[in-house]
């Protein structure tokens, strides 16, 4: 018999001997507060105390309780330590997504238990097990320092607590936009879901039970996955899984009424496979069984009888086979012509880029049930009408017939708009006639889901000895999988963004996805931009010191202005707060030098700095789809307004930011205001959550039916028992894209290729230690034009996180693979910044108001990715004199740079010639150069 106390209840056990505390918690007790994440003791999300101390529950086993004292997050409501702890984190903004938040929030007790009055370098330990993947640590290591002072019994001003300055700046001032009054909107208020993450209680997909869904019962799936990267399938023996333990079906192709693909776009990737796999996330079938552990071990039984298929591994090796998903490209001017001028300075530059995995704190999840006839999903998804639209073709019935229901996402990024478990969740439903749970491994979960494409580019640019950029010839190269997912949309976005913000006569751009068999590229944070940046900003930074111009005065010198044309030919109007993000940047810059200057050098320790800018779309544009919103209201007879808006909420603070609009609008109290969001049947139909539009498109769909509202009111005032109504379906202009027939038709200022985009200029101070390699990440000085700030706690928490994903991609989150096979498959290999990697940051917010967006806001949530890469490459070769060409510049690539005095990439015509080389053959590699 195991006896321990648990949140002050004595717990008695008959056999737990080899489970551990968080299936007990989790699946005995249904305290789904403790979050399942790595399973390996890697994340903290799964954090609680044992006698005080922290403890990671997923590897601590049961019969270690005996006689224990646990404390879980849902122990807050009768711990006012631990209500403390919770205010001071909303206090601050430090929580987004909310999935890390209760082990966070365990981890700040078990520290100030300890550590009454902690120092950061105490802090940095006390959280060195718990990763945030969202808020970049700020903000947390701010909670963590008010909540020590409240209890020791001090009253402190918040603001005393802030570890970063912050500044905001408005020009712009003549746009037209609604003056606001500053009840509402401008307000670092709480998360309106804040309470619920800082508690646990809030629900994300696999914390969902039988009785949640209104169900008798829940079953469980689990894959049976590819046996290699490429295979010829030749017969499947499923005898001994259907007679294991707790197996109900095993659903295959079969099984599929309709389509036997999935895909949010273009579905290409099978539900179920057949004769072949692609690569190591595809599957065959999925076991259905009482229990996800049932299901596991009865997919281990499936015999494969396979033929391995040679396999294309390489960006190079595709290229010279022809094996490509889309090209796409675009040629302005005349680059030709341009060449030929004898006063041009040129220069080449190439570059590879790892891929990098998103690392969502929540595994990918999704439930699949039939109801009275109609089909439900419960999927953590950025997309639920193209889910819709994509499984109504599946299973072969009406959209109508289909719901697809958001749960809370723990984290998104891009990863979540493609489709990965919800098809097979629901076949399997209809299959087995009950519900049906999915519920992927860390370790699936980096197999199936998408990446940030790894990138080769090859760019020459040429340039006036004045400094004026005349052409840019480059070509960009992804690695985009067996399926083209998302590689078409990111590899355009990343050619029109190609010369970054600035004026260019003369492009040419090419581009080609390959296709391969190494793990499927997709939707990250930047959406292609990145890897455009990381290549145009060190080609910028490199032209400077060639032209002896100083980095800052180069870009002001080429830097678009309203009524400036783009690289991708659209003549930009307003809401361009481009030059002042660089000015602004480049005086915090030289201020904080002064600071740091005189310290170095420190023994093998040198100081260099960097700075790059960026632009970011605000929507999809391209022609893709509508850039849309909408918003339904409902004045209720006591007075409180429901909100249903179409969107989705991972973390950004999409129904914070929706709320505050509406009462900036209204002049209601925000208590008084509820938003439901995330339904298919509840909400208006509207494309997905991406590419950083739902303040700018689903904010501006707020504004007006609240407007809609406030006139109806004003004509008729509203009377207690009454309920009024109002809504407003919001579209933005057409966009087009590269090469689109009516967009070729376009002249002037009606052609354009997004509804609005975001600028930034960022600075960093770096450390690199040139016996050992290690870059160490001093400060951050991020100036950002945002238009309007709607809450000020959410913006600057969008880039430190942003900033933070930044960092890893530019130093330690490479994701590479070999022949097909992931090197990487713990969380705690990912290389993700920790708690004691956060610089200090200056964050400079530009208002320049967008007369499209409400308030004159636009989107904030992934621009601050793009400049912070290569700012931070472009510090470490000033550090040590050696240009960096391979991302990311981990201390191995650092030191063999400081070793050899180079880091050379050869070009892709380069690559080829050596295949050509080592394989003996011959074919032309025109056109690559």
């Amino acid at each position: 018999m195991l006896r321990f106390t648990l949140n002050g209840t004595q717990i008695e056990v008959q056999d737990g001997e080899n489970r551990t505390l968080l299936e007990y918690l989790r699946n005995v007790k249904c305290m789904k507060g403790t979050k399942e994440a790595c399973s390996t003791g890697h994340c903290g999300a799964c954090s609680v105390l044992v006698d005080g101390r922290l403890t990671r529950s997923c590897v601590t086993l049961m019969h270690r309780l005996d006689g224990k004292v646990v404390e879980t997050i849902e122990n807050a409501p009768n711990d006012t330590m631990l209500q403390v702890i919770q205010h001071s984190f909303l206090d601050v903004g430090a929580v987004q997504c909310g999935f890390c938040t209760p082990g966070m929030v365990m981890a700040t007790k078990a520290l100030l238990l300890h550590h009454p009055a902690p120092t950061e370098p105490a802090i940095y330990d006390g959280l060195k097990n718990n990763y945030c993947r969202c808020t970049g640590y700020v903000k947390i290591i701010e909670a963590v320092k008010l909540a020590a002072a409240r209890l020791r019994g001090e009253d402190p001003d918040i603001d005393s607590f802030r570890s970063h300055e912050s500044t905001v700046t408005v020009v712009g001032e003549n746009q037209v936009v609604p003056e606001i009054t500053g009840s509402a909107v401008g307000k670092s208020v709480w998360d309106v879901d804040g309470m619920d993450k800082t508690g646990g209680k809030l629900k994300f997909c696999d914390d969902l039970t039988a009785e949640d869904i209104g169900a008798d019962t829940l079953l469980h799936g689990a894959f049976v996955w590819a046996p290699t990267p490429h295979a010829k399938i030749n017969a499947v023996d499923y005898s001994a899984a259907e007679q294991a333990e707790g197996v109900v079906r095993i659903v295959t192709a079969a099984d599929v009424p309709g389509m036997n693909k999935v895909g949010t776009w273009t579905p290409e990737q099978p539900v179920f496979c057949t004769d072949e796999v692609r690569f190591l996330g595809d599957h065959l079938a999925l076991v259905v069984a009482d229990t996800a552990a049932h299901a596991r071990a009865a997919a281990k039984l499936v015999k494969i009888d396979y033929e391995e298929l040679p396999g294309i591994y390489t960006m190079a090796d595709g290229y010279r086979k022809n094996s490509f998903i889309v090209h796409t490209g675009r040629v302005s001017g005349d680059v030709e012509q341009a060449k030929q001028r004898t006063d041009i300075v040129k220069l080449n530059v190439s570059k590879d880029i790892e891929p990098q995995e998103h690392a969502c704190m929540e595994p990918v999840s999704a439930i699949g049930m039939v109801q009275d006839g109609k089909t439900i999903l419960y999927s953590c998804t950025q997309a639920p009408f193209e889910i819709r639209s994509m499984l109504a073709k599946i299973l072969d019935k009406p959209e109508e017939d289909i719901r697809v229901i958001v749960t809370p996402l723990g984290g998104g990024f891009g990863k979540k708009c493609d489709s990965f478990l919800e098809a097979p969740a629901v076949i399997a439903a209809h299959a087995c006639g009950k519900p049906v749970k999915i519920t992927l491994t860390r370790k699936e979960d980096l197999i199936l889901t998408t990446k940030r494409h790894g990138y080769h580019t090859d760019y020459e640019i040429g340039f006036t000895p004045d400094g004026k950029f005349q052409y840019l010839d480059c070509r960009m190269f992804s690695d985009g999988g067996p399926y083209e997912c998302e590689s078409y949309g990111t590899l355009m976005t990343g050619a029109l963004m190609s010369g970054g913000p600035y004026i260019i006569p003369n492009v040419k751009v090419e581009g080609s996805a390959i296709r391969n068999n190494n793990l499927q590229g997709g939707a990250f944070r930047g959406y292609g931009i990145n890897q455009a940046a990381i290549s145009i900003e060190t080609a910028m930074d490199m032209m400077a010191e060639k032209l002896g111009i100083d980095p800052f005065e180069l870009r002001r010198r080429n830097a678009v202005y309203p009524g400036a044309t783009s690289v991708g030919g659209e003549v930009l109007k307003y809401s361009m707060g481009m030059m002042d993000t660089i000015n602004q940047c480049e005086k915090s810059l030289r201020k904080a030098l002064k600071e740091y200057e005189g310290q170095y050098p420190k023994g093998s320790k040198v100081l260099g700095w960097g700075m790059a800018s960026g632009f970011k779309n605000v929507g999809v544009g391209k022609g893709i789809f509508t850039d849309d919103g909408a918003c339904k209201l409902i004045l209720q007879g006591d007075g409180r307004l429901h909100m249903i808006v179409s969107g989705t909420d991972m973390g950004q603070g999409f129904r914070t930011a929706m709320t505050q609009i509406a009462a900036e609008t209204l002049g209601m109290n925000i208590a008084n205001i509820y938003i439901t969001n995330g339904d298919t049947e509840l909400t208006i139909p509207t494309g997905e959550s991406v590419s950083e539009r739902q303040t700018l498109c689903g904010g501006r769909a707020v504004y007006e039916a609240c407007v809609k509202l406030k006139q109806d009111l004003d004509s008729r005032p509203w009377r207690p028992g009454e309920e009024r109504r109002a809504e407003y379906y919001y579209a933005s202009d057409p966009c087009f894209a590269i090469g689109d027939f009516e967009g070729a038709k376009q002249r002037g200022a009606k052609y354009r290729n997004f509804p609005a985009y975001a600028y930034a200029t960022q600075a960093v101070i770096v450390e690199v230690d040139k016996e050992t390699g290690k870059v160490r990440l001093l400060k951050i000085i991020a100036a950002h034009d945002v238009g309007r700030a709607i809450n000020p706690h959410i913006i600057e928490g969008q880039m430190h996180g942003s900033c933070s994903m930044g960092q890893g991609y530019a130093l330690t989150e490479g994701y590479p693979t070999r022949n097909g096979y992931p090197v990487k498959t713990l969380y705690r290999q990912l290389g993700l910044p920790r708690a004691e990697d956060t610089p200090d940051y200056e964050i400079i917010l530009i208002e320049d108001p967008e007369p499209q967006g409400p308030f004159g806001a636009k989107g904030i949530s992934e621009v601050a990715t793009v400049p912070v890469t290569p700012a931070i490459l472009n510090a470490v070769s000033r550090a040590i004199g050696v240009r960096i060409n391979k991302v990311p510049a981990s201390p191995e690539v650092v030191l063999e740079a400081i070793r050899t005095g180079k880091c050379e990439v050869p070009t892709m015509k380069q690559q080829l010639q050596a295949l050509e080389k080592d394989c003996e053959c011959h074919r032309p590699s025109d056109g690559v150069q």
